[in-house]
Order: C-alpha cells, then structure tokens, then sequence
C-alpha cells in the first residue's frame, strides 16, 4: 500500500502553492494580453495614420477627376489640361494606396474585401473610361456612378476598419470620423452634380433625386456633427458653416433645386461658374481638413488608450506578483502557525500518554484515590478543528483514566476476595494442623503415625496454598520471626514441606543467619522451589540443594535431575522471575503457574534474585541469590522453628535423602508449549501449582 511520504507543512504549501502560481500564471497571461493589445492598438494606430493621408490624397484626386470629367461631358467649358492633372494625382495616389491595402485589409480582418471588388474593376478598366470621358461617348450617369463607386469603396474601406478598433472608445471615435467622411463625399458629390445642373443638357431625371439626397445630407449632418464634435473639430464645423463659401454653395445649390423664375423669363445664377467653383473648392478642402483633424484626434485617442493599456499591463503583472508572493507568504506563515500548534498538541499529548498516563497508573497502583474527571489532562488548542482533536484526545485520555480507575477497583475487589478467602483457608488449616499435632501425640502405632505424618504434610502444603493467595493478593502471611535464624535451619524447613522430602539432599551450608523479617517469606519460596523440583523429576531421582557465601550475600542453588524446559520457555521464565508482573484475573488467565508469581513476588518483595539455568544433569537449577542486606552473621540464639514444618518420619530425616534413581518418565515436559497442564498427580500428591 502506497504510504504518504510528504509532511503537513508540504502539502499546505502545495495546497497554497497551486493556487498561487494559477493567480501568478493568469496574471501574466493577462498582463501579456493586455500588453499584446496595447502593441496591437500602436501598430494599428500608426498604420491608419499612415493610411489617413493617403485615403485624403486618394479621396480629394478621385472627387476632383470626378468634377472636371463631369464638366467636360456637360460641354460647359471643359479644361482638359486641369483635367490632365487631376488625373495624374489619381494615379499618383493609386500607387501610394497600394501599398496600405494589405495592412488595412489585415486590420478590417477581411471585411474591406467584401466592399471593394468594384473598386479594384474600376480602377483596372480607368484607362478606357477615361477615353471614353475625352470621346464624350460615356453617359453622364455612367461617369458620376464610376466615380462615385470609387469613394464609395474607399469610404467604406475606411468605416470598415473603423469598426475594427481595438476597443469601444476608439471605435466611437472612429464612427465619427466616418460621419465626417461621408458628410464631404455627399457634398463631393452635389458640388459635382451642380456643375452638370449648370451645364447645357442639364441634370439628368436620374439623377435630380440623388443631388437633392447629397445636398440634404450633408447640411443636416454636418450641424450635427458641430453640435457633437469636441475641441479644434467643432471649432473648424462651425467656422466652416458661417463662412461665405459655405453660403455662396449653399445659394447656388437652392438655386439648382429650385431656380426662382416666373413664366417666360429665366433668372441668372447666383453667381459666376468661376466663383461657384472656387467656393466649391473651400469648402472640399475644409470639410476634408475637418476630417483629417477628426482622423488625428482618433488616432490619439488609441495612442492614449495604447499607451495606457501597456502601463495597465505592467500594473496589473506587477500586482498580481505582488499578490501571489503575499498570498504564498501569508499561506508559509500559516503553515508555519498551524504547523506549531500541531507540534505543541503532539508534545503535549504524548506527555499525557507517557508521563501522565503512567503517573495516574503508579498511583493507582500506591492505593491513591484517584478521580478520572479531576485528574485527567486538559488540552486547549481553542475551537477549530485542532482543537476538536484536542478535546477528543482529552475524551479518550479520560476514557483511559476512568477505565484505569475501574480496573484498579476491580483488581482490589478480586484481591481482597483472595485475601479473604486466604485467611480463611489459613484459619481452617492452623486448626487442622493442631488437631493432627494432637492425633500424632496420643498415637503409638507406626502405620497409623506414618498416616498421620502424611496428612500433616498435607495441610502443610494446604497452609502454603492458602499464604500463595495472599501473598499474590498483596498480603503477607501471618507468621513472622523476631530474630535472625540460622540459613541452614531455614533450608531444612522449606525442605520439610515437600512431601518427597526424602529424596532432597541438603549439603553443609554457611554459618550464617537470616534478619527474621525475611525468613517467612524465603521459606515460602524455597519450598516452592524444592516443591517444582521434585515435581518435575524422576520419582526416584535425587534433588540437591546447596548454598555458598558470594560476594553479593549468599547463593542457595536448588537442582533437579529432570528433563529441562525448552529454551524459549526458559528465557520467558527467567523474564518472569526478573520482573514480577502485577497478578490479576488478567494475569491469571493467560498462565496457570502459580509457583512463578509467587517466587518472582517474594523476590521482588526481599530483593532476592531468582534465576533458572540448566542443571549439570540435564534438569532445572534454580538459582537464589540472597543479598547481604537480608542476613547478619550474629548468632542471636535463633528462634526455635518448631510447629514451622511438618513432621519428619524417624527412619526418614532430612538429612539421609535416597540417593538419585535413573528416571522413568519426566513430568518437566508440563513447561512445554504443547503441554503446559499440571502433570498427573497420585492420589497421594498434596495437588499445589508447580512452576513448570
């Protein structure tokens, strides 16, 4: 299973981090489109600028061809050598407008194209109007829609890309521009048709409708264009409509709409053809300089707008860098917060599982009163979500305590339920030992005695059961000796105990004495010790107890000719014996052998190190040391130890043990993993717990 290898403070970094370098990438995209559109509104700036004096140089070429070719269709004294040069600077012009139509075509994004195909016929098939114009064999119609059709491609080129601006302050003013241009293509073309309404043949029927459209239109648009132009442009609007061209225009045009004579008489023009033309002139010039003027206050306008979208480009990169580094410093500084405080609850809590938590334990175990609400750890890590993990640990921590507290009671009851039934025992078997102490003393009968020394060692061993109980309940037995008593009578008392007692070998042991306080207890666990041993050994084996005098105190070593534990029940067994558990039901449950809680117990208790080790015949030695602080080598006059151990047959003392007898089977192998009941018993065993 894949296992998390990154930390905390990582991943909120990286939580912190993503969101950060998405705010720091959008950012520079949209400071780079910001600065992608301001170069885009400079480039398409310059080249509408540069396309602006063109367009006027093309647009005041075609209008002036458009007037002279008029004029020399209306026969009314044609100037071929003007009309040379105008169409010279159509040319001209043709030629540097070739050169923009690429560029404009790019910016209009191929919308100009749909509007000039007919310019681009007109300008290929110009050499054979223009002959036709000098043969005076081209409609006056024809010529004026030619010429017409040819602003109206360039006109509408313009407006296209005016459309294409960038943005819509631009594009407004723009539209202006196009109100502008159109305005003096409309008078363009009532100044041309004036000149055929003045000529010989007269306006055309087709065409009195379109001249008095043009006239109309330009009037009534360019006032509005005063009323909605700005600065310089409105200035020159209204300058243009109160001067007198403006009037002497106007004056002649009312007079071609609508001539003021009466039946049979024919009234003179306004004024000479000369002067018409010259005002004419004016005011062409006028109206386009107005939209030149207009061209270069949209064009500012995009530089402005340009200029101001790079310096909100770098703003706005700027910014949002600034903003992710304070957005991720803010998110390291909160990492780094959230990071302590879950450091300080991991501190703390395992202070509560590894100092608190066993202090609490050690307490109970003292006896200490202890209440699970009082004495639980608080931790305060606020009201966020920390804090909830903080309560919970303080919930189970409780939990933990209050358990604690309930098994400790528990453990009491059970203890003082052993205890009670300990004394109790204790009680009946002291009783049944004097009765037996009576029977022996008013008995001469060996067959009868020897019974009686049998059941005596019996209750003795039903004594030593009763003292197991209440020295696992946390006890001590009753009987205790004031003064010191001598090691070796202290090992044949334990030794008495047993019911095979004859088959235990005491060697000569050292002059020296145990502190009285102690002696109930070592008796209890040699015998214990001598008890196993018999136990787990040939019925007619030899058990050997011996004893030295060592550095640290005095080492009484117990050994039996049995078959020996495995290694691994040995070493769990000398784990037992250096360290006494606490006996619970618990404790009970999960191992049956008494003997080993109560030896590692009294040893606990006294000081008194056990440890079991391979005999030099295959069994068990089971080896004590005693330690100086428990023994004097005073001789007191040691307290007699009768009414201590069971009684002895006279053929059979202590000290004459039988001699060693090969074993035929081996109750050791009990220890074994595959065998761990308590071996067979004749009908005779005193039934104890042995070790093993």
């Amino acid at each position: 299973m894949f296992r998390a290898t990154l930390g905390i403070r990582t991943r909120i970094l990286a939580i912190a981090l993503v969101p950060s370098l998405t705010l720091l990438v959008l950012g520079v995209g949209a400071a780079g489109y910001l600065a992608w559109q301001g170069d885009t509104v400079k480039t398409w700036s310059s080249v509408l600028e540069a396309a602006a004096a063109q367009a006027r140089e093309m647009i005041g070429a075609v209008e002036q061809e458009r007037l002279l070719s008029l004029s020399q269709l209306a026969g009314d004294q044609p100037d071929p050598v003007a009309l040379g040069r105008a169409r010279q600077r159509l040319d001209h012009a043709l030629l540097g407008i070739a050169d923009l139509e690429t560029a404009l075509t790019d910016m209009s994004q191929g919308g100009r194209d749909a509007g000039t195909g007919g310019f681009d016929l007109v300008k290929s098939q110009l050499p054979m109007i223009r002959g036709r114009i000098d043969a005076r064999t081209l409609p006056i119609s024809d010529a004026y829609g030619i010429y017409t059709e040819m602003l109206r491609a360039v006109v509408f080129g313009i407006r296209v890309v005016g459309k294409a601006a960038p943005d819509a302050p631009i594009a407004f003013e723009f539209a202006d521009t196009a109100r502008v241009l159109l305005a003096a293509e409309a008078m363009s073309r009532a100044a041309a048709l004036t000149v055929v309404a003045l000529g010989t043949p007269g306006l055309p029927a087709a065409l009195v409708d379109e001249y008095r459209s043009m006239v109309g239109y330009y009037r009534a648009e360019l006032p509005q264009l005063a009323a909605d132009l700005d600065g310089q442009q409105n200035v020159l609007a209204r300058a243009l409509m109160e001067s007198p061209a403006w009037q002497q225009l106007g004056a002649m045009e009312d007079y071609v709409i609508a001539p003021p004579s009466k039946p049979g008489t024919h009234q003179a023009a306004p004024m000479s053809i000369g002067d018409w033309h010259q005002a004419a002139d004016q005011v062409n010039y006028h109206m386009l300089e107005l939209w030149q003027r207009q061209n270069e206050h949209a064009n500012g306008v995009a530089l402005d707008d340009a200029a101001t979208t790079s310096r909100s480009s770098l703003l706005a990169g700027a910014g949002v860098l600034v903003l992710a580094t304070v957005a991720f410093l803010a998110s390291l500084w909160l990492a780094n917060r959230l990071i302590g405080r879950l450091k300080r609850l991991r501190t703390q809590t395992l202070a509560m599982a590894e100092v608190e938590l066993p202090d609490v334990m050690r307490r109970l175990r003292e006896g200490e009163h202890i209440d699970a609400e009082i004495d639980s750890a608080r931790l305060d890590f606020g009201y966020d979500e920390i804090g909830q993990v903080a309560r919970a640990f303080n919930r189970a921590h409780t939990a933990a305590v209050a358990a604690a507290v309930t098994e400790a009671r528990t453990r009491e009851d059970v203890r003082a339920v052993f205890l009670n039934i300990a004394h109790r025992s204790q009680i009946v078997v002291h009783r049944q030992l004097e009765l037996l102490d009576e029977a022996e003393a008013r008995q001469e009968d060996p067959v009868l005695l020897q019974t009686f020394f049998r059941l005596d060692h019996l209750a003795t061993r039903e004594r030593r059961n009763a003292e197991n109980l209440i020295i696992l309940g946390g006890g001590k037995p009753g009987r205790q000796w004031r003064r010191p008593v001598p090691l070796i009578e202290l090992v044949r008392s334990a030794v008495s105990e047993t019911l095979d007692y004859t088959r235990v070998r005491t060697a000569r042991l050292s002059e020296v004495f145990v502190n009285g306080s102690v002696v109930a207890d070592l008796i209890h666990l040699l015998a214990e010790l001598v008890d196993n041993a018999t136990a787990f050994s040939p019925p007619h084996s030899r058990v050997d107890v011996t004893g030295n005098v060592v550095g640290k105190g005095v080492v009484v070593e117990v050994s039996d000719q049995g078959m020996g534990m495995p290694a691994a029940d040995l070493k769990r067994a000398n784990d037992l014996l250096r360290r006494a558990p606490d006996f619970g039901v618990a404790a009970l449950s999960a191992d049956s052998r008494l003997g080993l809680f109560v030896v590692a117990r009294l040893g606990a208790r006294h000081g008194i190190s056990v440890r079991l080790a391979e005999s030099d015949y295959g069994g068990i030695r089971a080896i004590l040391l005693i330690p100086n602080t428990l023994l004097t080598t005073d001789a007191p006059g040691g307290e007699p130890l009768a009414g201590w151990a069971p009684k002895q047959h006279p053929d059979h003392p202590i000290a004459d043990a039988l001699p060693p007898t090969p074993a035929k089977h081996s109750a050791i192998a009990a220890i074994s993993p595959t065998a761990t009941a308590v071996p067979p018993q004749q009908p005779d065993d005193p039934g104890g717990e042995p070790m093993r």
